[in-house]
């Protein structure tokens, strides 16, 4: 089964939810939101990067559908001890193949999320 994949503990409310059929659970790696009023701004699936081209993101894909907002598939690296760089793909809307990214091209990405969100957002000062 499935729910055995993974053959580590990734908790105790996991290994309690694996025991029992007819239940499923898939987590969600992040949500990035608005600071200020917490809207869900886009979904992200993370993974450390070890070459890999895939990762699961079916449930990633259904939330960020049904929530009208983007997905990413972010696979990151240490590049030196406190620097990481990144492959990104964007999964739903305009799909993107990988394109491999430095801290600054990432965060210019989620502060132009979080600057396209203030134009609506229901929390302005």
């Amino acid at each position: 089964m499935a729910r055995w994949t993974y053959a580590f503990s990734n908790g105790s409310y996991n290994d309690w939810h694996r025991k029992y059929d007819g239940i499923a659970m898939i987590d969600i790696d992040s949500i990035e939101c608005c600071p200020k009023c917490y809207e869900p701004l886009a979904v992200l699936e993370t993974c450390y990067d070890k070459g890999q081209i895939y990762k699961a993101t079916t449930l990633a894909n259904i939330v960020g559908k049904r929530l009208n907002i983007p997905v990413f598939l972010v696979f990151y690296k240490k590049l030196t001890h406190d620097t990481l760089t990144f492959r990104i793909k964007r999964i739903t809307g305009s799909q993107t193949d990988f394109e491999v990214m430095n801290e600054n091209q990432w965060l210019s990405i989620l502060l132009d999320l979080q600057e396209n969100h203030r134009k609506v957002c229901n929390d302005q000062d």
